[in-house]
């Protein structure tokens, strides 16, 4: 009975906390994919200073920042992450707290694994430098990079390469030849930004699995609890 009653707060406790973060997701993913200008307002004060004081323009506002490529799709992804971590969340807490909604649990079991195995593929595949993940944001900024104007102080998507260029240190998505002509940003550097930013990941591999290692013990914890709570035919109030 005192088993039952640990399983049961830890429970609640654990799904209020992942509710708290659904929640954050889905306001942070709402802003990002339909109204980008009103998140970014701060970013956008930061980046402009970095761009004044290296002398390159930037947009003129932050809604244009929303122009450049994964702003959107990334909000998307955070909305919908939101959206699931949340309901998630609210089955488990219903299912922990009330016999009669106990069913909930064995849901809430089953979506929590399926949610493990996606997380697993989707972290695999961004750690892994050469994944089809990588392959792809890497060909559609490349297909941008096409379009690329130095000086075009109305294209955000090119002010903001000018910007990453110089802050980082890189040159293009691989490397330099990713331009016809190596623009005045990076006339001194030869590695990508994109490429850059994967070795970073490398470099943090260990934290990053260690994190995420984390991450899926406790949803594991959450699973087994789950179980053993639905297993037993009264469920006694905290």
């Amino acid at each position: 009975m005192a088993l039952l009653c640990l399983g049961k707060t830890v429970l609640i406790v654990l799904n209020i906390v992942f509710m708290i973060i659904g929640l954050a997701f889905t306001a942070v993913g709402a802003l990002l994919a339909f109204v980008p200008g009103t998140i970014l307002q701060t970013l956008y004060k930061t980046a402009k200073e970095t761009a004044d004081a290296a002398g390159y323009s930037f947009p003129k506002s932050a809604d244009d920042i929303a122009n450049v490529p994964m702003v959107h799709e990334v909000g998307l992804a955070l909305f919908i992450l939101g959206i699931i971590f949340t309901i998630l969340a609210f089955l488990g807490c219903c299912g922990s707290c009330s016999s009669c909604c106990k069913i909930l649990l064995i849901g809430f079991a089953l979506v929590m694994i399926l949610l493990m195995i996606a997380e697993i593929v989707v972290c695999s595949l961004f750690f892994v430098k050469d994944s089809p993940l990588h392959s792809n944001v890497r060909t559609q900024l490349k297909e941008e990079l096409k379009h690329y104007k130095e000086n075009d102080t109305n294209d955000a998507f090119s002010q903001t390469m000018n910007l990453i260029q110089v802050y980082f240190e890189c040159c293009g998505v691989d490397n330099s030849t990713d331009y016809t002509v190596k623009p005045q940003t990076c006339q001194s550097y030869d590695i990508g930004c994109y490429t850059k930013l994967t070795n970073v990941i490398q470099d943090n591999l260990l934290w990053a699995g260690l994190a995420l290692g984390g991450i899926l013990l406790l949803q594991l914890i959450e699973v087994v609890i789950a179980v053993y709570i639905f297993k037993n035919n009264k469920i006694l109030p905290i």
